[in-house]
């Protein structure tokens, strides 16, 4: 079976100066027929990545927010990223729109059908932002919103959600498919908190046990 793919994110929320805007609204696709192959195999891409499908690529991406001082603990926050990526890698096609739109997609082909059915995708996280001085933000601050461009009638290919301390399921994604939206992340903002740049890194995985 394939080796399980694990890609990260990281978080940065800076209580001081800027912030970013509001997406577009759409919805997200679900690309099937992609077949089976030999050997089985299992693809990720979280922000920034491969030029095309089933390739490897290492990078980390982050999303951030900055505060400004009168905004402290006055409400949600957009947040943007440093990724670039706007196109699928299965065909091209302009999904995101960066910097407020992160691309996530997964992909996974089976050898056989006596293989399972589904990989399972699912992200892990930290209980808390920390800044230098230790102070902390709760990691259920950040939540994320889901949207892409296009009329595909499947805005759930990847559901939105709030992260959580450990381990979350965010969807199966069959044998022979391909899963793809955008995220749109946010800083609940619901407290006072003293000055710093707080960071966390979370875990996307991708298996087929």
């Amino acid at each position: 079976m394939p080796r399980p793919l694990v890609r990260s994110l990281r978080f940065r929320a800076t209580l001081a100066a800027v912030l970013g805007v509001v997406p577009l609204a759409a919805d997200a696709w679900i690309i099937t027929g992609l077949g089976t192959n030999n050997p089985a195999r299992v693809f990720m891409m979280v922000g920034n990545g491969a030029g095309a499908m089933w390739q490897n690529n290492a990078t980390i991406n982050t999303v951030s927010v900055s505060v400004p001082a009168a905004q402290v603990g006055t409400g949600p926050l957009t947040m943007t990223s440093n990724s670039t990526q706007s196109t699928s890698p299965y065909d091209g096609f302009t999904v995101c729109t960066p910097p407020t739109q992160v691309y996530v997609g997964a992909a996974y082909q089976r050898r056989t059908n006596t293989q399972p059915a589904n990989a399972r995708l699912q992200v892990t996280a930290p209980a808390n932002l920390t800044n230098l001085n230790g102070d902390n933000i709760p990691i259920g601050e950040i939540s994320w919103t889901v949207s892409a461009l296009g009329g595909d009638p499947n805005p759930t290919a990847i559901p939105a959600g709030t992260f959580a301390t450990g381990t979350q399921f965010l969807t199966n994604v069959a044998q022979g498919s391909l899963r793809e939206n955008c995220h749109t992340f946010s800083f609940a903002n619901t407290a006072i908190r003293p000055e710093g740049t707080y960071t966390a890194q979370v875990t996307y995985t991708l298996s087929a046990p």
